[in-house]
């Protein structure tokens, strides 16, 4: 074979082997410590093989892995590990654990846990730090796919740290028990300029259990999930915050954060204006803040939008007493704007949603720290399909005014209140089962639900098709305001005496013809 064509087929084979794409590897995590880059099998040593590896390379768990006493990397404020390779990485949990279990002894002599939480005080204030907080990684600017699946996160500090222009997408996985003493307050998932962070059936429980609020803050300034002028996609999700003490579930500040057919619980969502603008859709969901916190609500400012859509909030405006200062409600600061604060040019829209209630002072923000507040106010709209359960301090007539709609619904008796519960006056039911009374103010208001009013999802531009809880969204084309389906079937008012007649007829004649077939077949 003449040697000019030997070189012509080397040259192409060597081509055609370029071209083909690398093939990314699988590694194994089998030890139960985290490890270092040396320890076969460990969690440390398998992301470290991943970054060095090209290509989309996967993590995969056969064990519960703990990082304490694990050394994190310098100067990233306890981060335990980074994920450079551009291409990403997927790691699969396989319903196994990531699990941390700070310690500290209190001046008192308190051991404490994450089990066992007790306020934290920045100051040292007598603390026997044993066991530090640790956070799980930070992702390299410009990393292309990061998929996490099916992990248990517990008891950790922060989770992720994003860096710019990277994607993170996090699945049926459970981040509970996060707590912050012993390194620098961070937030679960922190997002940076063009990032996007995408969950899906995720759930948040008992984030950052130490930390303490700063007191008489007007803004939600410490989130659960953070983010600056990047995009953040919550779906099908539970933010299950009750029980903590961050002084917010979502902070996103610039960007588009969009929560869809999730619930959240406990604290509060906030939207603010950046670069890159600032939207905030809430949209299919439940959004039910804490009562005695004073950042536990949705708050658009500094030139920030909140646009609710399709969704439930509901807050206990009745309550008297705020537990943290002894300050009474609804006329102390910690209840001003609840649960709706729009205020330093920001604005919330609503959109066919139910509000069930206003706080009485909804309007007039007043910060001890700043004027600053007060010098530009923001703005509260809602279309006619738009409930608000009116109060004595708001009755009807205020609440329309309030949201320049002369159409806003505030028939009342939308969500029942449970007196024994006074003074707070808790909602029955609620949130998991906030279904509007069949029939009731909230019940088959929204027409033509399947097609000029049909639910638009933002995230992915398909149609909802269900309520938060999974039940059907619409009932014979008409859709109930809020989050949830009521689930009786409207009665047919829209039908005529000869249009229901013929529709009766036609339903005869197909049971007649396939009883007919069955007689055939048998």
């Amino acid at each position: 074979m003449p040697v000019r064509l030997i070189l012509l087929r080397a040259l192409v084979a060597s081509l055609s082997l370029a071209a083909l794409p690398v093939t990314a590897a699988s590694f194994d995590v089998t030890q139960g410590a985290w490890g270092d880059a040396s320890t076969v099998n460990s969690l440390a040593w398998a992301i470290q093989q991943a970054n060095a590896t090209p290509g989309v390379d996967s993590i995969l768990f056969h064990t519960d892995v703990n990082v304490d006493q694990a050394n994190p990397i310098p100067f990233t404020g306890g981060f335990l590990a980074e994920i450079t390779d551009p291409a990403g990485l997927s790691i699969r949990g396989n319903g196994f654990s990531l699990v941390g279990n700070p310690t500290y002894i209190s001046g008192l002599g308190v051991i404490v846990t994450k089990n066992n939480p007790q306020p934290y005080s920045s100051s040292g204030g007598g603390n026997t730090l044993v066991v530090e907080a640790l956070s799980f990684a930070r992702i390299a600017d410009n990393v292309s796919n990061v998929s996490i699946d099916n992990l248990v996160v517990d008891g950790l500090n922060g989770f992720l740290r994003v860096g710019s222009n990277s994607v993170v997408s996090i699945s049926d996985s459970f981040i509970k028990n996060s707590v912050n003493f012993g390194n620098r307050s961070k937030s679960v998932i922190q997002a940076f300029a063009d990032s996007v962070v995408n969950l899906t059936d995720v759930n948040l429980h008992n984030i950052n259990p130490f930390e303490k609020p700063i007191p008489f803050a007007e803004s939600i300034w410490f989130g659960a999930i953070s983010g600056e002028n990047a995009t953040l996609n919550i779906f099908k999700s539970t933010l299950d915050l009750f029980s903590s003490s961050t002084a917010g579930a979502v902070n996103w500040i610039g960007g588009t954060a969009n929560l869809v057919s999730s619930v959240i619980t406990g604290q509060g969502l906030s939207i603010a204006d950046d670069a890159k603008q600032g939207v905030l859709n809430l949209v299919n969901s439940v959004f039910r803040p804490d009562e005695h916190s004073a950042t536990a609500r949705l708050q658009a400012f500094n030139g920030g939008e909140a646009n609710v859509t399709a969704s439930t909030i509901q807050y206990d405006a009745l309550f008297t007493q705020d537990v943290p200062s002894g300050s009474n409600c609804p006329g102390s600061y910690l209840c001003n704007g609840a649960p709706l604060q729009a205020f330093a040019g920001g604005a919330i829209h609503l959109r066919s949603s139910a509000v069930s209630v206003l706080n009485e002072n909804i309007v007039g923000i007043v910060s001890p720290y700043s004027d600053t507040y007060n010098s530009l106010p923001g703005s509260l709209t809602a279309d006619a399909y738009s409930f608000v359960q009116p109060v004595v301090t708001q009755d009807a007539a205020a609440l329309k005014l309030l949201f320049a709609q002369p159409a806003l619904r505030t028939a009342p008796g939308a969500y029942e209140l449970d007196a024994t519960t006074a003074p707070l006056y808790l909602y029955l039911d609620l949130p998991g089962g906030a279904y509007p009374a069949a029939y009731g103010p909230l019940t088959a208001v929204i027409p033509d639900a399947n097609g000029a009013n049909k639910l638009i999802n933002p995230i992915d531009g398909t149609v909802i098709s269900t309520d938060v809880y999974g039940n059907p969204r619409t009932f014979n084309g008409l859709r109930d305001i809020g989050a949830a389906q009521a689930g009786v079937p409207a009665p047919l008012p829209v039908l005529s005496v000869a249009t229901a007649m013929g529709w009766s007829r036609r339903l005869r004649r197909r049971i007649q013809r396939q009883s007919g077939a069955a007689s055939t077949v048998s």
